[in-house]
Parts: structure tokens; C-alpha cells; sequence
């Protein structure tokens, strides 16, 4: 009788301690997945390392998957004969009843995880509440196994009573630190800030606002149309968001030339870049870039700079109205969208004069085919006769027959400044919000005529109130010429006023913009100017 006692004991002994070992596992899993999953959804994250996340993540919830159905099916082995009875212990029944909540939920989180891949915040959730789930599943038995066992009094009893309440007051006091922190900090400011535009917010003097490319391959797309392909040689790599540009900094015929151009390339590619300038009649570096560099070009970038991009966590579905060269932010954000095989609904409403004039022609026919939720429409201005496409010019009636949901997506217009009006004048007059309409200039800035005008008048006075200078404006000179001159720091990135990093107020006097694509309405309206882009009329007070 003593044998089959002791082997009775040694088989539930085994028993127990194999459900303590399956139990720490199926809940390190559980707080693995969440943590994966929070990790990549950080900005500072790179896609490459965004992805691995999310593969380790995936394979951590098959694994959390095949260890509850193995859990589920011992719990069914002790219970048959027996069911869900009066007569089980109340700890029992409530184990029972949570593992048949975090079924739905693990299925309803697979759903989401395959067809939904956008919804992060709502896997988040399901993520968070299926940890805490699976905690109370496990620990509710081997809390009662520890307290049946565990004698009144006794020092291990003592000592993790200690335990729970040293985690719990340091919790506490973590998070009331954290709660007080941003109060104090709103405290110390007493002259509220806009923040500027600019992504890129690194000083003009800093390295890490530099990244040196070398020109690899190029590719003609039109006839007036090449992308060039960067390699990055920097040891750091780019990171970048779909519909972002960088400001490079050319030496052409031995003249400094500084000019902007919207990334092309998917941002997956952390190791090069890609821009596609159009040759502009009389256009220094657009001439430069089509017709003479030559692999092996050197150069020196900074940024990446914009507001303009797609956000895969808060854009769940996109239109895009883009004319001529407008579509280069858009085709990086495709072939973003194709890389990560997101399933965002995607239209492209794409405007140019001649067939011609299609840019990336063949990648929208190959994206057509791989991603299943895109849908694209060219429309030509002059179409020659064997055109059987859309032609004439953007309208009302072109908008409403190819976005038939205008109250869910963010709407994306780029192109010349007229396209632009005309675009968002038919979206509001279709009901779009004004905050679901992005636009992006383009090209290269040019001098308005009241600018122009400047260089007859005399000399403007500048005061840097910050700074504590009174600076005198030769004819025609920015701000940002002027505080450079007289040592006053202003960062600045693309010096095109498109960027909006060196978004300034101006206290009071006049001052007179070439461009205002890089300020927000609320800029505006808070008195900000692009110093890069402005000069003065009058005395004026900057705070700088």
C-alpha cells in the first residue's frame, strides 16, 4: 500500500509542478506579446526593427496559442465525469470561466491582427486584456495552493505579503511622479510656444542634421522626369516617413545651391533614398540632376523634414489627388503600404497633361496588382487620340465617381499651387472636413513680386528681442540672412519655406513672406513667419 501511495504522490506532485511551469510560461507569453507589441509601435523605432517586432510578436501568440489549448485540454480531462457543477470550488468555476473569455478574445485578436493590421490601438487593448486575464488564470490557483498551504504567521507568508505591497506602493508613487512632472513643466513655461512644423528640429550646426549620400543609379521615368538613387554613407541610418523630403545641399559650377525633393522610395529602405526631380526650364539644380550627375555624385543632405506623410496608425484609409511631379510623395507612400502589405484602402486621383507625362507608369500598374485595396485613375489634359482614359482637367464629378466615402479618409493633395486651390475647393464643396485635407508644395520657391519689389526699398530695422540685438536689413535680405550674420541662432532646414523648422514669431512689425507652405493655420494665426523666407517692411521685433 505504501508504493501506490507514494506513486500516487509523486505522479500529483510532478503534476502540480508541471502546471506551475505551463502557468509562468503562458504568462511570460502574455506580457512578451504586449511588450513586442508596444515596442513597435514607437516612433523611434526603425521599420526594419519595427518588423522583427512584429514577427517575434506573432510567433510569441501561436506559441500562446498552443499552450492554452494544451492547458484547456487537461482542465477537461480532470473535469470529465464531473462538469461544471454546484459541487466544484468557486476558485474552479472561475477558472473555468475565464478561460472560456480569453478564447473569443484570442480569436477576435487573430481577426483583427490578419484583416485589420491598421487597428493597432484596438490589438494593444486585446493584447493588455488578454495579459491580465491570463495572470488571474494563473494565478488564482497556485494563489490558493500557496494559502492552503502556507501555515498563519509564518515568515515566507509574511515575506511575499511584503512583496505585493512594496510593488504595489512603488507602482503608486511612479505613477504620480509621472503625473506630476508634466504639471511642473507647464508651470515653468510662462509664454506658451507654438511648435514649429519642422519633424527635424536639429540645429543648422549639429552633425546629426546631416547625412552624406552618394549618388548609385539613376533611372529616366519621362522624358523630363529621372530618379536618382542615393546610397546613405553614414554609419546611422535614414529614417524616414512616407511623403517626407530632404533638403539637399549641391555644389553646381562651383555655386553652393541649396533645394528640396520629396523622397520617392519606400521608407523600409533604410539604406538608401530615392528623389525624382522634373527638369524645370531654367531650374539650376533640375537641370543639374537630369541631364548631368552621374553615379558616383557626392552630397550632403539634411533632414527628413514634413507633416506631410502617412501614418499607418491613424490613416485608415487615403485618397490621393496629385498632379504632374506631385505624385513622388504618394508613390513613396504605396510602395510604403505594398512593403509592410498593409491592408489601408488607397486611391489615386493623378492628373498630368499628356500620356507622356505619366510618372512611375509601370510601378502604379504593379502596385494595382499587388495591393488589393488600390484603386488609381489618370486623367489627361491633352490626350492624344488613342487615349481611352479619363481626360480634361479635375472636377467635381471626377472626385464624387472615384471616392464614392468622402467622411472617413484623409485626403493628400500635391501639386503646382492652382491644382491645390482647385482641389481643396472641391473637397469642401463636397463636405470634406478642413482637418482630413493634408496638401504638400513643391518645387522650387520662387520670389513673390512684393519681394521682388524690396530690393528699391532702404535699409529695414530687426530687433532679436531674445537675443538682445538691434540688426540693420540690407535691401532684399531675410531674417535668416540677417540672424546669421549677426550670430543670432534660428534653426533652420530646407531655407525654401517649405519645412516650417525655423517657424519664428514676430512680435510686432511687418514682415513679408515668399512662400507660407511650411506654417500651419494656427501659426498663422499666432503670428509666426519662416524667417528663411521673409523680409522685413519697417522695424520689426522678432522673437529670436
Amino acid at each position: 500500500m505504501g508504493k501506490p501511495g507514494q506513486q500516487r504522490r509523486g505522479i500529483e506532485a510532478m503534476s502540480n509542478i508541471s502546471a506551475i511551469v505551463a502557468g509562468v510560461a503562458f504568462v511570460t507569453l502574455a506580457a512578451a506579446n504586449v511588450v513586442m507589441m508596444l515596442e513597435a509601435s514607437q516612433p523611434s523605432r526603425s521599420t526594419t526593427m519595427r518588423t522583427r517586432l512584429i514577427a517575434v510578436h506573432r510567433a510569441g501568440g501561436y506559441l500562446f496559442v498552443i499552450l492554452l489549448c494544451i492547458m484547456a485540454y487537461g482542465m477537461s480531462q480532470r473535469l470529465a465525469g464531473l462538469g461544471i457543477t454546484g459541487h466544484l470550488p468557486t476558485h474552479l468555476v472561475l477558472h473555468i470561466a475565464l478561460v472560456l473569455v480569453l478564447v473569443p478574445l484570442l480569436l477576435l485578436k487573430i481577426l483583427i491582427a490578419h484583416r485589420y493590421k491598421h487597428s493597432h490601438s484596438s490589438l494593444k487593448a486585446l493584447g493588455i486584456t488578454i495579459f491580465v486575464i491570463s495572470f488571474v488564470l494563473v494565478a488564482i490557483p497556485t494563489f490558493s495552493e500557496l494559502l492552503r498551504s502556507a501555515n498563519p504567521g509564518s515568515l515566507g507568508l509574511r515575506l511575499a505579503t511584503g512583496v505585493v505591497v512594496a510593488v504595489c506602493l512603488v507602482q503608486s508613487a511612479l505613477v504620480f511622479k509621472k503625473r506630476k512632472q508634466p504639471h511642473a513643466s507647464v508651470e515653468s513655461s510662462r509664454v506658451p510656444e507654438i511648435p514649429a512644423r519642422g519633424t527635424s528640429l536639429n540645429n543648422h550646426k549639429s552633425s546629426k542634421s546631416r547625412v552624406h549620400l552618394l549618388l548609385s543609379q539613376t533611372e529616366q521615368q519621362t522624358h523630363d522626369t529621372k530618379t536618382l538613387r542615393f546610397q546613405v554613407l553614414d554609419e546611422r541610418l535614414l529614417r524616414v516617413k512616407p511623403g517626407q523630403f530632404l533638403t539637399f545641399h549641391w555644389t553646381i559650377d562651383d555655386q553652393r545651391v541649396t533645394r528640396s525633393y520629396t523622397i520617392s522610395s519606400s521608407p523600409v529602405h533604410e539604406n538608401y533614398v530615392e528623389i525624382t526631380p522634373k527638369r524645370m526650364e531654367n531650374g539650376c539644380a533640375s537641370v543639374f540632376l537630369n541631364e548631368r550627375a552621374k553615379p558616383g555624385l557626392a552630397v550632403e543632405a539634411s533632414g527628413p523634414y514634413g507633416r506631410f506623410h502617412f501614418d499607418k496608425t491613424l490613416h485608415q484609409s487615403i485618397v490621393l489627388i496629385a498632379a504632374g511631379s506631385g505624385i513622388t510623395p504618394m508613390i513613396s507612400m504605396l510602395r510604403y503600404i505594398d512593403d509592410l502589405e498593409l491592408a489601408t484602402p488607397v486611391t489615386l486621383l493623378y492628373c498630368v497633361r499628356t500620356s507622356a507625362d505619366i510618372i512611375f507608369e509601370s510601378e502604379l500598374v504593379r502596385l494595382s496588382g499587388s495591393l488589393p485595396n488600390f484603386k488609381y485613375e489618370v486623367c489627361l489634359s491633352r490626350p492624344d487620340p488613342t487615349w481611352k482614359g479619363r481626360s480634361g482637367r479635375l472636377t467635381e464629378e471626377f472626385v464624387t465617381r472615384n471616392v464614392t466615402d468622402r467622411n472617413a479618409p484623409t485626403f493628400f493633395l500635391c501639386g503646382p499651387k492652382g491644382f491645390m486651390d482647385n482641389a481643396r475647393q472641391i473637397l469642401s464643396t463636397l463636405g470634406v472636413n478642413e482637418g482630413r485635407i493634408l496638401q504638400e508644395s513643391f518645387g522650387e520657391s520662387k520670389p513673390t513680386t512684393e519681394s521682388r519689389s524690396l530690393a528699391t526699398r532702404s535699409t529695414e530695422t530687426v530687433v532679436f528681442i531674445h537675443s538682445q540685438k538691434v540688426c540693420q536689413a540690407s535691401a532684399g535680405s531675410t531674417l535668416l540672412d540677417l540672424a546669421e550674420r549677426n550670430e543670432v541662432q534660428i534653426p533652420y532646414g530646407c531655407r525654401q519655406g517649405l519645412c516650417g523648422t525655423c517657424a519664428t514669431r514676430v512680435l510686432s512689425g511687418t514682415v513679408q513672406m515668399d512662400v507660407e507652405a511650411g506654417l500651419t493655420a494656427e501659426q498663422k494665426n499666432a503670428g509666426y513667419v519662416l524667417p528663411c523666407v521673409s523680409r522685413a517692411e519697417g522695424t520689426v521685433v522678432v522673437a529670436a
